[in-house]
């Protein structure tokens, strides 16, 4: 009893007992996992050998990551390059380049691997048949077009007549009207991630989180270490569902992700005393969500 209000007579599951509050311990995790189903499917022990380890650690949970992703592709994937790079593209294009008009695109045939290489990593984009290198999505051709038109010499006519027939337009990531059809759906055991761009995809595991508890994601260290940066916002007091794990990759170079291994580390705190509104009370939009859900703002 605290303040009048007995929670025990409401939730069993939420009593606050005469316990250690704070982080809590594998003892506590196994015991709400098991008897009131916080964790399902749940693994008792951090299975290692081989794997990315996932499962029960000694104050938190490996989450694993499953296989289903969405990862962030939009039609302008070219980025912004230096006055150098510019150069250093327009000289390519001008010695070994076709600029074609119908189909619109750009063809590179360069003479080495390193070339070829170097050009993928400078663009981010594009595909390759052999040794030739082709930009044909109209966003992407429009950006680099635009971007390095004043630094080409042979073919510059015909870059501008081509750019001035490509549609273009300002793609923006707005977390209020965000443009779904950026994603591109991705299932299996791996998942690449382009370079400088990230993806989303969801636990293995379905949480039900008591009330009187806050869950806090960190990544982790063995991606990390590759430059790949996993962010899961907080697990609010009796939030359940699956979890939307976003995965950005920050390197110049493909990542790639291991579905069914682990992913990220759940750590969980119990207050010292259960809060007056839950996620559940204010009935929280991504509340039992299934899948890999996407951004949405209330109206």
């Amino acid at each position: 009893m605290r303040g009048g209000y007995n929670i025990a007579e409401r939730d069993p599951l939420n009593r606050i007992e005469e316990r250690a509050m704070g982080l809590k311990n594998d003892r506590w995790i196994r015991e709400y996992a098991l008897k009131h189903r916080m964790i399902e499917p749940f693994e008792e022990r951090l299975v290692r050998k081989g794997r990315i380890s996932y499962g029960l650690s000694s104050y938190g949970y490996d989450i694993r990551v499953a296989d289903e992703f969405k990862i962030f592709q939009p039609e302008f994937s070219v980025r912004m390059l230096s006055d150098s790079e510019k150069g250093y593209i327009a000289a390519l294009v001008d010695l070994y380049g076709e600029i074609a008009p119908d189909p619109p695109l750009l063809r590179l045939r360069l003479p080495s691997e390193e070339l070829l290489k170097r050009i993928r990593t400078l663009l981010g984009g594009g595909e390759v048949h052999g040794n030739v290198f082709i930009l044909q999505r109209p966003g992407d051709l429009a950006m680099l077009l635009s971007q390095i038109l004043p630094f080409l010499f042979a073919q510059k006519e015909r870059a501008a007549q081509l750019l001035e027939r490509l549609p273009t337009r300002s793609l923006v990531v707005d977390p209020k009207a965000f443009d779904t059809s950026t994603f591109v759906d991705v299932r299996g055991e791996e998942c690449i991630i382009p370079p400088n761009s990230f993806a989303l995809a969801r636990s293995v595991e379905y949480f039900r989180i008591p009330r009187s508890v806050f869950g806090l994601v960190v990544g982790k260290s063995t991606y990390a270490r590759c430059g790949i940066i996993v962010n899961i916002t907080p697990l609010e007091p009796e939030w359940e569902g699956y979890l939307t794990i976003e995965i950005s990759n920050t390197t110049p170079l493909p990542a790639k992700i291991y579905a069914g291994e682990g992913i990220a580390q759940l750590v969980f705190f119990e207050a010292d005393e259960a809060c007056e509104v839950s996620y559940a009370d204010r009935k929280g939009k991504y509340q039992k969500q299934i899948g890999v859900t996407l951004p949405r703002v209330e109206s």
